[in-house]
């Protein structure tokens, strides 16, 4: 149905809004009465209701009933049957060419007052010109239902934010003007123009203050700088006929005032249609809304409410898988691949069906991990598991290993273009470990990180050459680590391998990135590393001894244990004398005897003072930023980060001075430290095994 305002941007009619209720633009005009003379009986004017009514400007007649009191008559009855408005055919335009008894009438009765300078004759002309606009109306709202339902889902998987914006580029067409759909939590979900979240904010704010929602409910909507954008634009659809494609009239505020021009665009506020959605549907127009503009409005809602429930639906079964992969992830850190397995059944359970994995650890630095994570789900579909990573900014992905796999390399080579497409990402990657060791993969993988800043496409990964464990011979190794482990492997099976497991971890990380990792309390972590070292008789606050028990831990995990010795010294002598230990350890440190500055005796001064700087500059005779820098350049060359210890009382004595200034040599994590052992153990083994320093059999004393 055409409006009041409508009618006023045709030129054809030559009317004006004079002034009237705020709404009196948004009135609908079903038709038009011409109304001659100045005898307006109620009984002879018929129904009214949305009919606009012009008249002529009245004049005084004798014998007559008084222009005041006819006039009254006529506009008591309009107001009573809700008419659209009184015209009154003026020969110039303006509220002041109206008598004032007209006026003030209309203004008391809340009636809509126009002028018009047609005169009565041609408006008798121009009237069934209306029938035609409604027509033409009727067919452009039902265009306009046709572009809608056009713009909806084939199907549900393909609800989501595109979707959304589809439907909100043809609302802000068909209405001519900005449409925003925005959550209190979520921010913009879709907007069209890009400018409609500035113009639209700060009505909405207003519109909530108003309406007096609950103190739940925030007052002002968290809007981005700048909107959704990623959505594909569809094309605009046409807009609606002449007819109905009006720009806003001018109303004054009282009867007396002149016509001022209203820029304030029209609203409107609808909450989406779905259950318990707090999204809002706002649109500001450029014209007037009228029956058809609000019905599309409506539609819109509805439709939109479906697309952010489903879209809603969607996250809610995400977050689960993503829980439920976490879930696998966190059983593989502590060594439980059966469980691991079962947790994915449901899922993507060939995944898991594997003996051994590599582990990819991808650093996202400051940047939006979302951002990679779906780049990295598109690029990896159903090949790989991607896990976000519950300590640190950080993916990480597992990739099966397979005999019958005829592209061993297609998960890193995706990953790769992931993390070279993102300029702040980075990545490091293990070997292949069985999947039971997924935490040592890992670890491998996060220490690659810091090799990885160096390289020009940001992506380190973990060579195919020896480590300390591979090299150890197994049969000296299995009984010097049950030698040193001998109160823990006494434990019953639960508690010793609840025990191992979280010394395994709790002495690679952060006690509180440990924890993250495997789901549980950091102090649970702390108190159970604790328990470990007292029953072992040592100082979990002297790094060697954390090296030794780490190193001991990692042979029970990796090939079990014998019975222990009563020679542990002897044991350990045995277990680094073979050529196999040598030839390892001389490759370990070979790229650092080639720099000219001492590499070698700077790591191992660095240890023998518990990782503390300031104490290893005054044993050297440097400075502590010579030492730090030189730290930091070990890095590439032995493709691991030498990192000190992030855990509370570890690498300093019980009574040593705080670090004041000192910072690890590589900061991985958002709690202030990497991976603190992945560097440091075999560096010291290296070192002892090639130079004798440290004094690693010293760092702890043989059980009774």
């Amino acid at each position: 149905m055409p409006t009041l305002g409508g009618i006023c941007g045709e030129s054809d009619f030559c009317l004006r809004l004079a002034f009237g209720p705020r709404a009196a633009a948004d009135r609908g005009v079903d038709s038009v009465r011409v109304l001659t003379g100045t005898a307006w009986s109620a009984d002879r004017l018929g129904d009214l209701r949305d009919v606009l009514v012009v008249i002529g400007v009245p004049g005084a007649r004798p014998g007559r009933q008084p222009v005041s009191s006819a006039i009254e008559g006529l506009l008591r009855e309009m107001s009573r049957q809700r008419a659209a408005g009184l015209a009154v055919a003026v020969e110039r335009q303006g509220a002041r060419s109206v008598p004032a008894v007209i006026r003030s009438s209309a203004a008391r009765l809340n009636v809509p007052l126009l002028t018009t300078t047609k005169s009565l004759g041609a408006w008798k002309e121009l009237a069934p010109r209306l029938r035609e606009y409604r027509y033409q109306h009727a067919e452009w709202h039902a265009e306009q239902l046709t572009a809608l339902l056009n713009r909806l889902p084939s199907r549900l998987a393909d609800a989501d934010g595109d979707a959304m914006q589809r439907v909100t580029d043809w609302l802000a067409a068909a209405l001519d003007g900005e449409v925003l759909v925005s959550d209190p939590l979520r921010g913009v979900l879709a907007a069209s123009p890009e400018s409609a979240p500035g113009t639209l904010a700060p009505l909405l704010a207003g519109h909530l203050v108003r309406a007096e929602l609950p103190a739940s409910v925030p007052s002002v909507i968290p809007l981005p700088s700048a909107t959704s954008g990623t959505a594909a634009r569809s094309p605009a659809p046409s807009a609606p006929p002449a007819s109905t494609t009006l720009p806003t009239p001018s109303m004054p505020s009282t009867a007396e005032s002149a016509s001022i021009p209203d820029t304030t665009p029209h609203t409107r506020f609808q909450t989406l249609a779905a259950m318990g959605s707090p999204s809002m549907l706002s649109v500001a127009s450029r014209r007037p809304f009228d029956d058809a503009g609000v019905d599309l409005l409506r539609h819109a809602g509805k439709v939109l409410g479906l697309i952010d429930q489903i879209d809603r639906r969607h996250s809610q079964v995400a977050e689960a898988e993503h829980a439920v992969r976490l879930g696998a992830f966190q059983f593989l850190m502590v060594g439980e691949e059966i469980a691991a397995q079962r947790a994915m059944a449901a899922l993507t359970p060939w995944l898991l069906a594997t003996e051994k994995v590599r582990v990819y650890v991808i650093d996202c630095g400051e940047a939006d991990r979302e951002i990679a994570a779906r780049r990295s789900d598109r690029a990896i579909a159903d090949r790989a598991m991607l896990v976000r990573c519950p300590a640190f900014n950080h993916l990480i992905v597992l990739d099966p290993v397979r005999d019958q796999d005829n592209d061993p390399a297609g998960v890193r080579d995706s990953m790769r273009q992931v993390v070279v497409s993102l300029p702040e990402h980075r990545m490091g990657g293990s070997r292949a470990y069985a999947l039971s060791e997924v935490a040592d993969a890992y670890a491998e993988a996060a220490d690659a990180l810091s090799v990885a800043r160096q390289l020009p496409d940001r992506v380190a990964l973990s060579n195919e050459r020896a480590d300390l464990l591979s090299a150890l011979p197994p049969v000296a190794a299995r009984r010097w680590a049950a030698t040193v482990l001998r109160p823990l492997l006494a434990l019953p099976m639960g508690q010793r391998d609840q025990l191992l497991r979280t010394l395994d971890l709790g002495l690679e990380l952060h006690h509180a990135s440990a924890a993250r990792l495997v789901g549980i309390h950091r102090n649970t972590v702390t108190q159970r590393i604790s328990r470990a070292f007292g029953l072992l008789g040592l100082d979990r606050g002297r790094v060697l001894s954390q090296v030794v028990v780490s190193t001991a831990v990692k042979v029970v995990i990796a090939h079990g244990h014998d019975e222990p010795s009563p020679d542990a010294t002897a044991d350990f002598v045995t277990m680094l004398a073979t050529p196999e230990v040598h030839a390892w350890a001389e490759s370990f440190l070979e790229p650092l005897r080639s720099d000219r500055r001492d590499l070698i005796r700077t790591l191992a001064a660095w240890l023998e003072n518990d990782t503390h700087t300031q104490r290893t500059a005054t044993a050297l005779g440097l400075s502590p930023v010579t030492v730090r820098s030189r730290l930091r350049a070990c890095a590439p060359l032995i493709g691991r980060e030498p990192a000190v210890s992030p855990n509370p009382h570890v690498g300093r004595t019980p009574h040593a001075e705080p670090k004041g200034d000192e910072q690890p040599p590589g900061k991985d994590g958002p709690d202030g430290g990497g991976h603190a052992w992945g560097g440091v153990r075999p560096l010291a083994f290296a070192l002892y095994v090639t130079t004798g320093r440290p004094p690693l059999p010293a760092a702890w004393r043989p059980h009774p």
